[in-house]
């Protein structure tokens, strides 16, 4: 069987970013194939282009590990929200961005950028179903994602929630360029 992940990066990114191509380069040594999409226009992140855009992309999603980041776990939620969407083998959502609380008050935020980011309601019932794992890294600072609602999250979908401390955002402040407590979760849970 052909072992396959994804990584879904944040707004205004892309997979060359923060800890992404560490991940992209571990999992490829463990024979796993790697897609990384860089998606559209996610300057301002929408549920619907990102579905289309992942439906079209001719990936085989089937039994992957999902990592997104930030507005990429959203769209990791989304995904597993969708009917098109198979299950998958873990779902790895990384300074999971739930709302816009926290980021409305960010020297870059601009009125509206997540509006068409987020579902109005998550069915964590249907979500549980789709994903063998569910983990959730999040840094306990981190001053754009609710630590508090990605803890809830994380308890609603039984899932396993790696704390880094001082993490920041797990992105480019933060100085983080690889998750070494990740992947100790995934080898000692037997997920790779």
């Amino acid at each position: 069987m052909i072992k396959r992940a994804t990584i879904l990066h944040g707004t205004d990114g892309d997979t060359s970013m923060f800890w992404m191509p560490w991940l992209k380069e571990w999992l490829e040594e463990q024979g796993y194939e790697v897609f990384c999409p860089r998606l559209p226009d996610n300057h301002t992140p929408n549920i619907d282009l990102y579905d289309k855009f992942l439906k079209k992309s001719g990936w085989d999603f089937t039994d992957n590990i999902i990592i997104g980041h930030s507005s990429g776990a959203t769209t990791l939620l989304n995904l597993l929200n969708s009917t098109w969407m198979p299950n998958i083998k873990s779902a790895v959502l990384v300074g999971a961005l739930l709302n816009e609380n926290l980021v409305k008050s960010a020297e870059w935020y601009e009125g509206g950028q997540f509006e068409n980011l987020f579902m109005d309601d998550y069915d964590t019932n249907k979500i549980i179903k789709r994903a063998g794992t569910f983990y959730f890294v999040h840094g306990d600072d981190d001053p754009y994602c609710d630590f508090e609602d990605a803890k809830k999250l994380c308890k609603d979908l039984k899932g396993k929630m790696i704390v880094i401390k001082n993490g920041h955002h797990l992105a480019g402040t933060s100085g983080i360029t690889q998750l070494p407590e990740l992947i100790n979760e995934l080898t000692l849970d037997d997920v790779i």
